[in-house]
C-alpha cells in the first residue's frame, strides 16, 4: 500500500524493495533514485518512460528462475543501475538510454532492445546475451560487450524459429501488445519481419564489427565481419522472393552470391587458416591428377611433386617440350600459386596481429 502511494506521487527515494515479489507493479513515469531490488523478484512490472538513477536489481549469485520477466523499461532512462546476476527474461528495452550499468554476470533471454542507447561505461563482463534483439541498438564507446558475451556466438535473427516466436509471442510472454516510439500499436508484420531478418542480422553484424574494431577488439571484429558477410549471402538469397527487385538485380546478385560463397568455403574471407590451407593442399592434388593424366609416364608421387614446385614457382624438367594443354595448365597452376601464396601471407599477418 506504501509502494502505490509512492507510485501515485510519481517519485520514490532511498527505497528498500530488496527480496520482494512485485507483480505487475507499474512505475510507468516515475522517477526512482537510489531503490533498492537486490534479490527481488519482478514479474509483469513495467518501468516505461521512467527515470531510474542508482538503482539496484542485484541477485546475490546465479539462479535458474528468471528475476525480471516481462517487465518493459520501453523509453526508460536508466543510469548507475546494476544487474549482476539478474536472470533477465521477454523484457522490453526499446528505446531506452542505459548510462554507466553493469550487467556481469547476468542471463539475458528473449529481450528486446531495439533502438537502444549504451551509454558511458556499461560493463558486460560474464554475461550471455540469448535470444535478443539489437537491431538499431547503439553501443557507445564505454559498452564493452564482447563476442563471448552473444550466447553460442549467435543472433535471434539468425534462427527462424526463435525469431518467429520472438515476434508473434512476444503479447503473451513478454510485456504485451508492440507499440512504437508514438507509443501507437505497430504497424508491421511478423511475416514480413521474418523475412527481413538476413538483412536485419547482416546489419547488427556489420555495426558489432565496426564497433570493435573502432576499440581494437580485432579478433572479434574480424568474426563480426565473417558473420556479416555470410548474413549479406543469405539476405541475397532470400532476396530472389522479393518482386521489387529487377531481374537483371537479381543476376548481378547472382555472380554475388557465388564470388561469395567460394570467398567464405576457400578462404574464410580471408580469416581462416585452416581453410586456407586446405585450399592450398586441394589445389596441389588436383593439378597432380590432372599433369598424371596428360602425361602417362608419370607417377602420381612424382605428379605430386611437379604440382608442389608449380605452386612455388619452380619449373621442372619433366614437362618440357609437353604439349599446350600441359603448359597452359602448368601456367594456371603457377599463377594459382602465387596468388595463394599472397593471401596466405595477408591471412597469417591479420592472426600474428591478432595474438
Amino acid at each position: 500500500m506504501v509502494i502505490e502511494e509512492l507510485i501515485k506521487t510519481k517519485e520514490l527515494r532511498d527505497i528498500d524493495l530488496g527480496g520482494q515479489t512485485l507483480e505487475s507493479v507499474n512505475f510507468s513515469g516515475c522517477t526512482l533514485v537510489n531503490v533498492n531490488f537486490k534479490d527481488a523478484i519482478l514479474r509483469h512490472c513495467s518501468f516505461e518512460e521512467a527515470t531510474l538513477e542508482n538503482c539496484d536489481f542485484d541477485h546475490s549469485g546465479k539462479t535458474g528462475e528468471p528475476t525480471l520477466q516481462s517487465v518493459s523499461f520501453r523509453k526508460a532512462t536508466l543510469t548507475s543501475c546494476r544487474f549482476r546476476y539478474a536472470n533477465i527474461s521477454w523484457s522490453d528495452f526499446r528505446y531506452s538510454r542505459i548510462d554507466s550499468a553493469t550487467f556481469e554476470d547476468s542471463i539475458v533471454d528473449f529481450c528486446d532492445f531495439y533502438r537502444a542507447f549504451f551509454e558511458g561505461v556499461v560493463l558486460f563482463k560474464h554475461s550471455a546475451f540469448s535470444n535478443c534483439s539489437f537491431f538499431n541498438a547503439y553501443f557507445g564507446d564505454g559498452a564493452n560487450i564482447r563476442r563471448e558475451n552473444l550466447y553460442k556466438g549467435r543472433i535471434l535473427q539468425q534462427d527462424k524459429d526463435d525469431y518467429t516466436k520472438f515476434l508473434v509471442d512476444w503479447h503473451s510472454f513478454g510485456t504485451g501488445v508492440r507499440t512504437n516510439d508514438q507509443s501507437k500499436v505497430s504497424d508491421w508484420s511478423p511475416a514480413e519481419a521474418v523475412k527481413a531478418r538476413w538483412a536485419d542480422a547482416e546489419d547488427i553484424y556489420k555495426t558489432l564489427n565496426g564497433l570493435w574494431a573502432g576499440k581494437g577488439y580485432i579478433a572479434d571484429a574480424n568474426w563480426a565481419y565473417v558473420q556479416g558477410r555470410r548474413m549479406e549471402r543469405h539476405r541475397m538469397v532470400a532476396d530472389y522472393d522479393n518482386p521489387e527487385l529487377t531481374f537483371w538485380t537479381k543476376v548481378k546478385n547472382t555472380w554475388s552470391i557465388c564470388t561469395n560463397y567460394l570467398s567464405d568455403l576457400l578462404f574464410g574471407y580471408g580469416e581462416s587458416m585452416t581453410k586456407m590451407i586446405l585450399t592450398y593442399i586441394f589445389t596441389v592434388f588436383l593439378f597432380a591428377l590432372f599433369f598424371k593424366a596428360q602425361v602417362s609416364p608419370l607417377e602420381y608421387l612424382e605428379a605430386l611433386g611437379i604440382s608442389l614446385k608449380n605452386m612455388a614457382g619452380m619449373d621442372s624438367d619433366i614437362l618440357r617440350e609437353v604439349s599446350p594443354i600441359v603448359d597452359m595448365l602448368n601456367l594456371m597452376q603457377t599463377t594459382i600459386g602465387i596468388l595463394l601464396t599472397g593471401i596466405f601471407g595477408f591471412i597469417l599477418g591479420n592472426k600474428i596481429r591478432n595474438q
